[in-house]
């Protein structure tokens, strides 16, 4: 199981070390086999919403980042409404400070296990934890469409702000998962915990930084 370390602009000097690796492998992910983005001569992939506004979570087995989840408030610039707002032509673009918008998700090597209880579903289980914790209404973003089967198995409720399309040769669509307690204990019940996966060292960024502009 992992544990799911909360890194953001306040602590992330705790994660010099973990912070790198993770911007390696996504390096790897993103750009060395999706080719998202130019190769980077540094071996790292940064773009432009790796901002103080963002929250990463690590997920972390044996000292290693092998999964990882990065959060912005979708009131800040975010991937759907700088990149792909005409998909989201039923509902609008969300521009809400309680609303998350989740990207840059990959599993690593070994750990890339897809089986129902695998690192995607933990990984799953501590943003949900984490956004209830902070108090969100519902985390999601652009994403592949099989992941909507995957919400589906863990009795996510989820709802598309558009229709799907071809995005890089992939059927993805722009879709949002309620933040209700329900929620997290579905995916505990399917992972058969009844524990925090979250770890918070040093200083916590709040998520929502201004609640008036709710």
């Amino acid at each position: 199981m992992i544990r799911a370390h909360i890194v953001t602009s306040r602590n992330k000097a705790l994660y010099e070390n973990e912070f790198d690796e993770f911007l390696r492998r996504r390096h790897d992910a993103f750009v060395r086999q999706k080719h998202w983005r130019p190769e980077s001569p540094d071996g790292r992939e940064i773009d432009q919403f790796d901002t103080d506004a963002a929250t990463y979570i690590l997920g972390m087995q044996d000292g290693h980042v092998i999964t990882s989840a990065r959060l912005i408030p979708t009131s800040e610039p975010h991937l759907v409404s700088e990149v792909f707002p005409d998909m989201c032509e039923l509902t609008g673009v969300p521009r809400r400070p309680d609303y998350a918008e989740w990207t840059r998700t990959y599993v690593y090597g070994d750990a890339a296990d897809r089986g129902v209880r695998g690192t995607i579903t933990q990984l799953s289980c501590a943003v949900m934890e984490y956004a209830l914790e902070e108090a969100l209404s519902a985390v999601g973003g652009i994403q592949k469409t099989y992941f909507m089967t995957h919400h589906g198995r863990l009795r996510w409720n989820v709802r598309p702000c558009g229709l799907a399309k071809v995005v890089d040769g992939e059927w993805c669509i722009v879709a949002y998962t309620d933040v209700v307690e329900e929620a997290l204990a579905s995916v505990r019940r399917l992972l058969g915990i009844d524990y925090s996966l979250l770890v918070r060292r040093g200083e916590q960024k709040p998520f929502i930084v201004d609640r008036l502009a709710i």
